[in-house]
């Protein structure tokens, strides 16, 4: 196992770091997270809609258009935002003027968009459903103008001019270049193939994505990538998040639309919230069990000391104290049940939804909210604490024959130390 673990230190390492750091998949992962309060506000008035208590339900339903007009207005958006945000960021990381970056990319987003029969821009392009277009189009309207800056085939400013204004006419080559090209391509592909970019791009990859990402077999994989990044103290759910969380997100306002439409059995079983609220109880690794543990079934003074420092962030699932304290990272006995212990869980609550037996989530609530409250929160259905509950004895059990094995090793070494220390005392006296 040590040398396993070195091979990982010596050669995973170094490549998993480079792809984390990656800048176009950071800016991507940055710029959704630009949109979180966006959705975390739009999931609060969903809540309020479509309330999980029947009398309340009643109580709300003559107000449930004006309120849905608020969700449209944050949800409804995110590609949208998504557009500005993303090359804002990718510009930052590249030196050039993100304010600009970001304003041509949501310029080309909205040209790229289909027209309804009446002219009008349809809202659906806007959200989950143009997400897609939104990221590929940042990316493509940074790389070309980051060429004509270092190409120097931009317009200069004399010394004087207000910066604001300088940047302003540093854009206008690079933009106009930018929106003429996908104002041709748009035309040559409604031409060709009679579909615009935004259903081209879903046709070609957002759909093909999307349905290998909502299987059993892609969660369980996804799992396990940002468990075993993690294991080598890599932060697993930022990288493969910063890849899968455009996805997952796109399920997440499906699930809203159909929950807005009033069908009964919403689509998506995989969504942000699927691994947020119920595999990850306590944080990547399920670990709140663990946590527990650690402060009422060990021995060790160190591991209890460990317990009592990540109890508390352990109910708002985080736990780097644990992950980082015990520690789990690079350490052979740990790893084993910190990747077993989420991947029961994501099995667990995949078929159990699957079977209708608890409800799908479709409201995105902050992924520190507490275990029990966040299952009921997220899909309004009493039965979800239930399944969390039982997520959260699985990982348990998983945890606990491994625990004890490393408790007992602390403990003996403790013990040893103690030993050492009384044996030195009786010679200095």
């Amino acid at each position: 196992m040590d040398t396993f673990i070195n091979f990982l230190d010596r050669y995973f390492m170094p490549v998993a770091g480079r792809l984390a750091e990656q800048r176009h998949l950071k800016s991507i992962r940055d710029g959704i997270v630009a949109t979180m309060p966006l959705l975390l506000i739009g999931s609060f008035f969903l809540i309020i809609a479509f309330p999980p208590i029947p009398a309340l339900e009643a109580l709300v339903k003559p107000y449930v258009n004006d309120l849905l007009k608020i969700v449209n207005a944050t949800f409804g958006i995110i590609a949208m935002v998504a557009s500005f945000t993303i090359a804002y960021s990718l510009a930052g990381t590249y030196k050039i003027d993100p304010v600009a970056s970001g304003v041509l990319s949501l310029s080309t987003f909205m040209l790229s968009v289909p027209l309804t029969q009446d002219g009008n821009i349809p809202l659906s392009w806007m959200g989950s459903q143009g997400l897609f277009v939104a990221m590929i189009i940042a990316i493509f309207t940074v790389e070309v103008q980051r060429k004509f800056v270092e190409k120097n085939l931009i317009i200069r400013m004399p010394e004087g001019v207000p910066p604001s204004v300088g940047r302003a006419f540093a854009a206008l080559i690079p933009g106009a270049v930018i929106i003429t090209s996908i104002w041709i391509i748009h035309m040559i592909l409604i031409k060709t193939i009679h579909l615009t970019i935004p259903e081209a791009i879903n046709k070609l990859i957002a759909i093909p994505l999307m349905k290998l990402g909502s299987t059993l077999p892609a969660v369980i994989l996804a799992i396990l990538a940002i468990q075993f990044l993690w294991s080598v103290g890599i932060h697993g759910a930022a990288l493969v998040g910063g890849i899968l969380g455009p996805i997952w997100l796109t399920f997440t306002q499906q699930n809203s639309a159909a929950k807005i439409a009033g069908e009964k059995i919403l689509p998506n079983i995989v969504c942000q919230q699927f691994f947020d609220i119920f595999v990850y109880i306590g944080g990547s690794g399920t670990t709140l069990a663990l946590a527990l543990l650690l402060l009422f079934a060990t021995k060790s003074e160190q591991l209890k000391a460990v317990g009592k420092a990540a109890i508390g962030p352990g109910i708002f699932n985080i736990n780097e104290p644990i992950t980082f304290g015990m520690p789990i990272v690079m350490n052979p006995v740990m790893i084993v049940p910190f990747i077993l212990a989420p991947i029961s869980a994501g099995l667990i609550t995949y078929i159990a939804m699957a079977l209708n037996l608890v409800a799908r989530p479709y409201a995105l609530i902050p992924w520190t909210t507490p275990v029990l409250i966040s299952g009921f929160l997220t899909t309004g259905d009493w039965k979800a604490i239930i399944l969390q509950i039982i997520n959260f004895a699985v990982a348990g059990a998983i945890y606990y024959p491994f625990l004890k094995l490393w408790d007992n090793k602390k403990y003996e070494e403790e013990q040893q130390l103690k030993k050492e220390e009384e044996k030195l005392a009786e010679t200095k006296a």
